[in-house]
């Protein structure tokens, strides 16, 4: 069974690897670059959100059953 983090890194990467590929096909149109600059900055910032739920998780996973965290190093 495939987790949502997996999910979501599979898709981030087939993103990742499409807007490569649309960056080294540009023939200098200013919209294909617009569109390319906007796309990049969408999937930057689902890398982060992505980032800040497996922190999120962690963190949730490091607290114990009676609510108290366990130390972190």
């Amino acid at each position: 069974m495939t987790t949502k983090a997996e999910t979501s890194s599979k898709h981030l990467g087939a993103a990742r690897e499409l807007l490569d590929e649309l960056e080294q096909s540009q023939n200098g149109d200013p919209q294909t670059q617009a569109t390319a600059a906007v796309a990049h900055s969408i999937l930057v910032l689902a890398e982060q959100v992505a980032v800040a739920r497996v922190l999120m998780v962690s963190d949730a996973l490091s607290q114990q059953p009676n609510g108290e965290t366990t130390p972190q190093a």
